[in-house]
């Protein structure tokens, strides 16, 4: 079964998304000890997850 989520439903899911693992790196950085590139690396890999849905088409964004 593929699942797809609907343009508002796509935008409300991204943002609560990006706020979510922008807080994450926000607590977690503390605990970093001054290392960024870890810090970059989990953004990085939070993004891939992002760009893997909407490849995998369950994120639309299109008007229609």
């Amino acid at each position: 079964m593929k699942y797809r989520m609907n343009r508002k439903q796509s935008i409300i899911f991204t943002v609560i998304y990006l706020a979510l693992t922008l807080a994450v790196r926000f607590i977690l950085e503390p605990y970093l000890l001054g290392y960024y590139l870890i810090s970059v690396g989990i953004g990085l890999y939070f993004i891939l997850i992002l760009w893997a849905l909407w490849h995998k088409k369950v994120l639309n964004f299109s008007k229609n």
